[in-house]
Parts: structure tokens; C-alpha cells; sequence
């Protein structure tokens, strides 16, 4: 969920783009002759504004926006206008951790996070984490730029969230509407029929690392037919389970999240009850279009299983 840092009071509010124009008023004394007249009704009744009041003229000016917040990179590049995304964060240049697609990615510049480079572009708006050092804020609130943070959302409605709202900062919510639509159409695609039995899966990650089940990977695996072992045997967010205890105790089917020797050890291949499938860590951090690949991943695993 975006969380904007208190704003400061004494800040001048910036950003309008109205322009107000008086209509010219016809001055009444004696001396109006008749055609005068006859030519200001003309012009009055062929205009839609009352006589005396002020029209307005409103142009809509996007935000530029900076992303420091990989996560955000995706769902920016998918709700922004052409032009209005300035940057993306460093790590989307690299293809293998970044969540984005990397030729959408390309299409992008990136910056390392300075307050300098930030500065250069001249956004109306940065994204970053919730973890932007508390310095860096006031630096962005002393020079005049909105700063609006992005959180990790651990479930699919929170995703929605999110995206709503990055939609709503860019001027853009039909866009996000839409690509919430892609994410819900992905998962009902990928849903398992009705009464469906969920399948034992272990997603491991290189030194052992499993996912809690308060995190997205969890909601995933629920909305495509599994169930989270390791959070079933009381393992947490970044908690360890050991191959040795794998070996003892193994699920239907091991998602290995990258590779290490213990991912990748022989004595696994002896667990005949169980299968091994790789998922592209990249799929694990990040919602927004993310969720699509990820959900598309996990239907396909189970389909080999059935």
C-alpha cells in the first residue's frame, strides 16, 4: 500500500494548470445604441456561459514519476502514459532479478537511487520502498518532491491495492483496472476445479530459505491447488529446513527456487514419491504483473502432477 510521508505544511502546493478567463461585460449606461445591443444578445445566446460568470479552462497534466522500488518498476511501467515514467530502479537492468520483463525494461532508464540522478530527471514524484532512509525523505519534502512508498504485498488483494493506488499517483486508473483484470482472468485460468485436493509443495530456496505462509508465494500456491509444507510444519518467512529433514519427511513435489548443492543433491533423486520442479525466483517478491507468470508457473506443475 502506497503511505505518503507527512506532508509539510509551509510547502507551496504546486502542480495547477488552470487558467481563468473573464469574458468581456458590456457596459450599461445610455449611450448603448441599438446595434450594439442587438449584437451582444447575438453573442450571448450563442454562448454556453451565463453573462457575467467566469469560464475556466483546465488542462490535465500527468505526473512524472521516478521508481526507486523494483516491485513498483512493473506495475509504473504498466499504468504509466508514454513519457511519464522517467526511471526505473537498477534493478530492473538486470534480467536475472528483475521481476519486469526485460525487453519492457529496456525501454527505460535507469538510476542507482542518488539523491542526485533523482534530482537531474526533475520527477514530480518519487516511488520508493518503505525503507527510504528518513534523511533521503526530507531531503525529497526540502526540494519540492512528492515522495510516496510501496510496501511488499503478501496476498493477491493487496497487490490489487497497490496497483490501484501507483494507477491513481500516475493519473491512470483505467489502466490499472485493466491490468487488475489480467491478473484475475491469469488466476481464474489457473484455478483448480472445485473439491480439488491441494498438493504438498516445499518451495526451497538455496541455503534451505522457505517462504512463510504469510507471504504472496503462499497465497499463490492456495489459488492454484497446493498447500504450503513448510508453513504446515511451522516454518516461517526466511525460516530454514534442512535436506535432512526433507529426506525424512518429503512433499509431493519440491519447487526449487534457484540452485545451491543441497537443492540439487543426489540423494534427493531417491525420494520416489516426490517431484522436483524448478520456479524462476524472479516469480517469488514481487506482485502486480508478476502474479500472471507466477500463477501460470504453478498450473503447470500441478498439470505434470495429475
Amino acid at each position: 500500500m502506497l503511505r505518503r510521508p507527512t506532508p509539510n505544511p509551509s510547502r507551496k502546493r504546486e502542480g495547477s494548470n488552470k487558467r481563468y478567463l473573464l469574458p468581456s461585460r458590456l457596459r450599461e449606461g445610455l449611450g448603448v445604441g441599438l446595434a450594439t445591443l442587438a449584437a451582444f444578445t447575438f453573442l450571448t445566446a450563442c454562448s454556453s456561459q451565463p453573462q457575467g460568470e467566469a469560464k475556466r479552462e483546465t488542462t490535465h497534466v500527468l505526473p512524472t514519476i521516478v521508481s526507486l522500488n523494483p516491485c513498483a518498476d512493473a506495475i509504473l511501467a504498466e499504468v504509466t502514459a508514454p513519457g511519464q515514467l522517467l526511471a526505473l530502479s537498477h534493478y530492473s537492468a538486470d534480467p536475472r532479478a528483475a521481476s519486469i520483463d526485460p525487453a519492457k525494461a529496456r525501454l527505460y532508464p535507469t538510476t542507482r537511487g542518488t539523491l542526485e540522478e533523482v534530482l537531474a530527471l526533475r520527477p514530480d514524484v518519487v516511488v520508493d520502498s518503505t525503507f527510504v532512509p528518513p534523511a533521503t525523505a526530507a531531503a525529497y519534502q526540502r526540494l519540492g518532491l512528492r515522495l510516496e512508498t510501496l510496501g511488499i504485498a503478501s496476498t493477491v488483494e493487496q497487490s490489487r491495492t497497490q496497483i490501484r493506488a501507483l494507477a491513481a499517483l500516475a493519473g491512470n486508473p483505467a489502466k490499472g483496472e485493466a491490468l487488475i483484470a489480467r491478473i484475475d482472468t491469469a488466476l481464474a485460468e489457473t484455478a483448480p476445479a472445485h473439491g480439488t485436493r491441494a498438493i504438498s509443495a516445499l518451495v526451497w530456496e538455496p541455503g534451505g530459505i522457505v517462504p512463510g505462509d504469510s507471504t504472496l508465494i503462499a497465497d499463490l500456491l492456495r489459488r492454484t491447488g497446493f498447500a504450503n509444507f513448510a508453513a504446515a510444519r511451522g516454518l516461517g518467512q526466511a525460516d530454514q529446513l534442512p535436506l535432512e529433514r526433507v529426506l525424512v519427511d518429503p512433499p509431493r513435489v519440491i519447487l526449487t527456487a534457484g540452485s545451491d548443492r543441497a537443492l540439487s543433491h543426489p540423494a534427493l533423486t531417491h525420494l520416489t514419491g516426490t517431484t522436483r520442479a524448478a520456479l524462476d525466483p524472479r516469480l517469488l517478491y514481487c506482485a502486480g504483473p508478476t502474479i500472471i507468470p507466477a500463477a501460470k508457473r504453478l498450473a503447470e506443475v500441478r498439470r505434470i502432477l495429475s
